[in-house]
């Protein structure tokens, strides 16, 4: 048997005063869940707006497309597009949340960099590549939500398999071993007492 759990006094008051931690550890561990959660669900409702948002973008995007193929021909914007220079450099800030660190921002140097004339395009053109430009920053937006969704879940999952352990396995061997300990030192003062009663007795 180990030995903290010795039917002793101080192993009495040791298991005492660790039930008391482990039961905080336990509401603290379901207060932090439930932050982690209102934020999870936050987060879910944002990248459902941003989804929307970028799927009429999208749309818009297609329209204009078509009506840039139209003025300049396929051929000519196939070229001006695979010629825009795209800046790929990315800052992501963290802000952390119960421990988690979140991304928060993005800061971008300029993506756009014009690589044609003004000559045989139309601002239809401009307007295109501006749009698909705005398009490529929800994308970003939309990826930072979907890694802080996806980090949230799996943090709130170690903390559900956390809480449960207390609750289900470490709390009840705790308060058993306790009741144990505490019925074994009720039951040596019982014979203590009887005992003294006994000599007692003999002495009178």
């Amino acid at each position: 048997m180990n030995s903290n759990y010795l039917p002793t006094k101080s192993n009495l008051m040791k298991l005492q005063a660790s039930l008391k931690i482990t039961q905080q550890g336990h509401d603290l561990l379901e207060r932090k869940k439930l932050i982690l959660t209102k934020e999870l669900e936050k987060y879910i409702g944002k990248r459902k707006e941003l989804r929307e948002e970028i799927i009429l973008m999208m749309e818009y995007g297609k329209v204009l497309v078509r009506n840039a193929n139209i003025d300049i021909g396929i051929d000519n914007l196939s070229n001006i597009a695979n010629g825009v220079k795209i800046d790929d450099y990315i800052d992501i800030k963290n802000i952390t949340i119960m421990g988690i660190e979140i991304p928060s921002a993005v800061h971008k140097q300029e993506i756009v960099k014009r690589n044609y004339g003004f000559y045989n395009t139309t601002n239809t053109v401009d307007e295109t590549i501006l749009k698909f430009n705005q398009i490529q920053e929800k994308l970003i937006e939309l990826a930072i939500l979907e890694n802080t969704i996806n980090r949230l879940r799996k943090n709130i999952e170690k903390v559900r398999k956390r809480a449960n352990a207390l609750q289900n396995i470490i709390i009840p061997e705790n308060k058993q071993n306790l009741e144990r300990i505490e019925d074994e030192l009720a039951e040596r003062e019982r014979e203590e007492f009887a005992r003294l009663k006994v000599i007692k007795k003999k002495i009178l």
